[in-house]
């Protein structure tokens, strides 16, 4: 018989490409295996209070289970508030009984018997409705849910609303990333109101590709490879390529380009509070791609099983110069920009960042507080020959604090800056854009590297324009003395006596903010504050790449002389040390031919 689904977004763990590949072969192959012809359906005006009917599910693995429901009552639509008709439902039986229902059960079908004992397909399970242990549920008819087609119309489909109902599906179930840095995404999503759960990467034993059946497992995906990031739901209903599943939105966003794929369940989590501290839910990992998720409308998500959707490849190359190891992070990202970008951020703005956080915090096997690193990100672009580069050096000093992400200050830096760079392509109003590839170099070494400054010498007599050689004292924090000589260009001064004030770049401090805004670019609807539209932004891709070069800081030396604003311009950039601090001298600038 059919079998029911999940409802909770999944980041899945970390493969090497070639298991990628591997992956994504074997998938189009499985697009060959025969189609589930559709079944026959009950309409609403059949179902009754008292039916007693089956509902299907996975449970463990990728077989799917079954369990009773008894239908409570048929509660009608309220066209004033957008909400259409829905199920009001009991489950029982050994699968359910220890846990209720959570997500992960989103889009579970439920089959009740015609008068001739036919089963028909009735609806899919939900909604919660915050009855202690889960066990009495909303489900969506089967009627609404095949109302929305794979082919979706232009326009967004307004949000369905339930009263005090939840969606089952809200959670995104992470997986892939470190301890500290799933936390971190944790907090920050239960403050935005978009919860995230950690799940554990794909098991070790590959699990076969499971082609969409009601009550199979499914997942609406961001990502596939190392970081695979994806709803995971339950499949409704299937008619030959053609796969209905939730029974609710993902995110409501309409039109879609996403991943349709399998997911592999580990099991049910027992939480029978079903209230805002959390609920039941189920441990499922993303599996293989099957095909593109092309509606996210108010009554289910809908696809095609074949052809995939268009991804950019993200690949992140970590090197810990201690130990001379190496690290390869690869994924692919759904590119959204042929359907116009639905939820007004691309998903790579939120996985690329995190990419290069994991790529940074993986390699080092720990999280020491003293470091010291570079990044540099390139992004292709299909409108521009050359990509959009920039690097930058990080130093740190104290571990950063828990609320500012618990991972290394040189992972957490990075991710910001790539989230800043990522969000300027977002914003950018003139035309769409198309990256075709997004990759970032990330080294790290153990220790703070810093010194301060402790004098500066100059010639006591210089000319404007003059180039002189400066010689530098620094000390490093709790080590030797040093000596640095560099050419400095004096500024254009009146002639006269002046100070000329050097100041060093104190160490990196993590932003507090940045998965929150990480989050923010996830967050759609009545969670997110609409973003401002009366700047017009660049007015080309060249002042686009602009703006994306001065992400790259300048984190050396200064000058600046006595009476000028400002921090002064740059004097000296030492490679292998950050210096900090503030020294000074005076000089006598004398006109041309009266140095003596």
């Amino acid at each position: 018989k059919r079998a029911s689904g999940a409802g909770a977004a999944t980041v899945a763990p970390p493969m090497r490409a070639r298991l990628l590949v591997a992956a994504l072969a074997a998938a189009f192959l499985a697009t060959a295996a025969p189609a589930w012809a559709g079944d026959p359906i009950m309409p609403l005006s059949q179902l009754r209070s008292g039916m007693q009917c089956t509902g299907y599910s996975v449970i463990r693995g990728t077989e799917i289970a079954s369990f009773a429901v008894e239908i409570l009552d048929v509660v009608s639509g309220d066209a004033s508030a957008e909400e259409g008709p829905r199920l009001l439902v009991r489950v029982s039986g050994p699968a359910v009984d220890e846990t209720g229902i959570g997500p992960g059960f989103s889009g579970s079908p439920i089959y009740c018997p015609d008068p001739d004992g036919t089963a028909r397909n009735a609806g899919a399970i939900s909604e919660a409705i915050g009855e202690f242990g889960g066990k009495v549920v909303l489900a969506t008819p089967i009627e609404v849910i095949l109302g929305n087609p794979p082919d979706a119309p232009a326009a967004k489909p307004v949000p369905a609303r339930a009263g005090r109902a939840r969606q089952l599906a809200s959670p995104l179930t992470v997986s892939g990333l470190s301890l500290p840095l799933a936390k971190s995404l944790a907090r920050a999503g239960q403050k935005a109101g978009r919860p995230l759960l950690a799940a554990p990467p794909a098991p070790l034993t590959p699990f076969p590709i499971s082609p969409p059946r009601p009550g199979s497992a499914m997942s609406a995906g961001y990502s596939t490879g190392d970081l695979s990031v994806g709803a995971v739901g339950t499949v409704a209903y299937v008619d030959g390529d053609r796969v209905w599943g939730f029974g609710h939105p993902f995110e409501n966003g309409g039109e879609r380009s996403l991943l349709l794929q399998d997911a592999y369940v580990y099991r049910v989590i027992n939480n029978p509070n079903s209230g805002d501290q959390g609920s039941t839910y189920k441990l499922a990992a993303v599996g293989h791609p099957l095909g593109t998720i092309s509606n996210d409308a108010s009554a289910a998500v809908v696809g095609r099983t074949g052809v995939p959707p268009p991804t950019v490849p993200v690949r992140i190359f970590s090197t810990d110069l201690d130990t001379g190891e190496q690290g390869t992070l690869g994924t692919r990202v759904v590119d959204e920009t042929g359907v116009g970008t639905p939820t007004g951020g691309s998903a790579l703005t939120f996985i690329a960042p995190l990419a290069v956080a994991q790529g940074a915090s993986a390699i080092l096997r720990s999280t020491p507080g003293k470091l010291t690193g570079t990044m540099c990100a390139r992004i292709a672009l299909r409108e521009r020959r050359a990509p959009l580069r920039f690097c930058n050096r990080y130093v740190s000093g104290v571990a950063p604090p828990e609320d500012a992400g618990a991972t290394n200050v040189v992972a957490a830096g990075a991710a910001a800056d790539v989230l800043q760079a990522l969000s300027l392509l977002d914003e950018f109003k003139l035309s769409a854009l198309h990256v075709t590839e997004f990759a970032a170099r990330v080294k790290l070494r153990r220790g703070q590297r810093q010194a301060f400054m402790r004098s500066v010498r100059l010639p006591r007599r210089v000319r404007p324009g003059q180039r002189v050689r400066a010689r530098l004292s620094l000390r490093v924090v709790r080590g030797r003395r040093l000596t640095r000589s560099f050419t400095l260009r004096i500024p254009s001064l009146r002639p006269g006596r002046h100070r000329l004030t050097f100041s060093g770049t104190d160490l990196d401090n993590p932003d507090s903010e940045f998965f929150g805004a990480l989050v923010s670019t996830i967050t759609i609807g009545d969670e997110q504050d609409e973003a401002p539209t009366g700047d017009p932004g660049p007015g080309s891709v060249e002042e686009l790449a602009a703006r994306v070069r001065t992400i790259a800081r300048f984190d050396g030396v200064s000058v600046r002389a006595s009476g000028r604003r400002g921090r002064g311009d740059p004097a000296y950039l030492d490679p292998e040390v950050r210096i900090s601090g503030r020294v000074s001298a005076n000089v006598r600038v004398v006109r041309k031919g009266r140095e003596r």
